[in-house]
């Protein structure tokens, strides 16, 4: 066991994460089963007292399954800072994989994998029980297999030019690589918005140019009358696993499409969609994309910028159990960096959640804005609300800190009063 001061201060920031993060969990669970009685006022409408006691009971079991998900990678944290099983596999897949630029990236992208497998048994039961008892899974075990080898080969084959890329850089220019790394990675990262509508994602799901027809027509009438330029509109097959709905942009300029799911389509009205669609388009129009990939920019540098600090010393790798040889030390640095980090980071997502809901009022405006009234809007939210189940009262704490949207409530309070 490598237990010392460095593995103590971060398994210290892993513990305060965990506890945090079950302490939020009892406040949020508490606080809805308060309100089970009685649907929320002003939202009789359009949820009945069943259904919404059902979103209670999905909240609560999500709750207690995510309680279990979270002491279980807590525990790994842990064991992998502190028992050297890290240094142990590292060795052994180079052994196998060797120590040149790729056999390091393949080393990588191998642990990153094997760990991964410690998720599986969650995922599957969260699929095949929980969202079964739901109602939500559509899934087999034929389709969920086979994704989880999709996902591997594509991790592997988009990650190991990245990484290899970078474990150059790293060799090649020892005083300046991180900044260069970064910037090899933001580029990669713009690139994946190209391609994943065009190869990654038809590999999971169907794609289908949606129909001729009102829905069509109006869905185009709204991207000409805001100026949004857009490719083709689809359809996917998201009910092959899910019950849940959902739309998105994928692709960035001419590459942009516009994914409904089946399920949506199935759930909402034309005016519905085009209102959800209105709101997609304020976050273009307000540019919240290239916002976040801003932040996100500014995170990953500094990120960068501490691999780099720690890589010229020698005492973060050794206080693991690495030795700590320079032209070997990155994916080691990289492994414990990815694990450690968690715990400091875990106290930003507030700050990034603040930022996302702000977000979402002002495409809630945009599309009020366009649509010249509130009321297709708040009906498509409450249909999304209530076929997901979605919670409509969690305690304001757990909104603050977990919360990328706002509530239901507060997104219709926003939408009227700017009526």
């Amino acid at each position: 066991m490598w237990v010392n001061s460095v593995t103590k201060t971060f398994v210290l920031f892993l513990s305060l994460k965990f506890l945090i993060e079950e302490i939020l969990s009892k406040i949020n669970s508490r606080h809805i089963l308060k309100h089970r009685e009685q649907v929320p006022h002003g939202f009789e409408q359009f949820i009945d007292l069943p259904t919404y006691q059902k979103s209670i009971d999905y909240t609560f079991s999500k709750s207690k399954f995510s309680s279990i998900c979270n002491g279980w990678t807590f525990f790994w944290d842990v064991i992998f800072l502190c028992s050297g099983c890290l240094p142990f596999l590292f060795s052994i897949l180079s052994k196998y994989f060797g120590f040149t630029i790729w056999g390091q990236a393949a080393t990588l992208v191998t642990v990153n994998i094997l760990l991964s497998f410690l998720s599986i048994p969650f995922g599957w039961w969260r699929q095949f029980h929980l969202e079964k008892n739901f109602g939500f899974n559509r899934s087999t075990q034929t389709i969920f297999w086979t994704d989880k080898i999709k996902g591997y080969i594509v991790s592997f084959l988009f990650g190991l030019p990245i990484i290899s890329a970078v474990v150059y850089l790293f060799q090649k220019f020892p005083n300046s690589w991180w900044i260069w790394g970064w910037a090899t990675v933001m580029f990669f990262q713009t690139v994946m918005i190209v391609i994943y509508p065009l190869l990654i994602l038809p590999l999971f799901n169907k794609l289908t140019p949606l129909g001729d027809g009102e829905l069509k027509d109006r869905l185009l009438e709204l991207a000409q009358l805001t100026n949004f330029p857009i490719n083709k509109i689809y359809t996917m097959d998201g009910s092959k696993r899910s019950a849940h709905s959902n739309a998105f942009f994928t692709g960035i300029g001419k590459f942009r499409h516009i994914v409904l799911y089946d399920t949506l389509i199935q759930q909402m009205t034309i005016e519905e969609i085009t209102a959800t669609l209105a709101h997609e388009i304020g976050h273009y129009k307000h540019q919240h994309i290239r916002t976040h990939l801003i932040v996100e920019g500014i995170c990953t540098l500094c990120g960068f910028g501490m691999l780099y600090y720690l890589s010229l010393t020698n005492w973060f790798l050794e206080s693991f159990g690495f030795y700590a040889a320079y032209e070997y030390s990155l994916i080691p640095l990289i492994l414990i960096f990815s694990i450690a980090i968690t715990g400091i980071t875990f106290w930003i997502e507030p700050l990034l959640n603040f930022l996302s809901r702000k977000h979402e009022y002002e495409a809630d405006q945009f599309a009020l804005k366009i649509l010249g009234e509130p009321e297709p809007l708040i009906s498509g939210l409450r249909k999304l609300h209530r076929e997901n189940l979605s919670n409509l009262t969690p305690h304001p704490l757990f909104t603050a800190f977990y919360y990328s949207h706002p509530t239901l409530l507060e997104r219709e309070s926003a939408l009227r009063e700017k009526k």
